[in-house]
């Protein structure tokens, strides 16, 4: 009566476990990496440092401002502020809003 060999069942279980191992391995590196694109996706699609760039680029490169809000508002009624620095648009801004009745009083 011949017994089973050991070696070829210890071999077996340890060929199963690392087999599953592995798999798990894998199963969390692709978890990992859904999620990666889940937030880049949700950040649309950019890394933050090109974001920063080229919102800097835009405001750098004398785009006319935004004309939505009180903001856009007062440029549409000064047109000649529009080629002016951000400087003297924000002070004559500031005045308009006084002017206006916008500013909020504090005591």
């Amino acid at each position: 009566m011949p017994l089973p060999e050991p070696e070829s069942q210890n071999l077996l279980t340890v060929a199963i476990v690392v087999a599953g191992l592995l798999l798990f391995c894998l199963f969390v590196l692709l978890r990992i990496s859904w999620r990666l694109a889940r937030i880049e996706k949700g950040l649309g699609g950019q890394p933050e440092a090109s974001r920063r760039s080229e919102k800097s680029e835009k405001s750098d490169s004398g785009e006319t401002p935004d004309m939505s809000g009180p903001f856009g508002k007062f440029l549409s009624e000064r047109p000649e502020l529009i080629q002016a620095s951000k400087s003297e648009q924000f002070a004559a801004y500031r005045k308009w809003r006084k002017d206006q009745g916008l500013n909020w009083e504090g005591r």
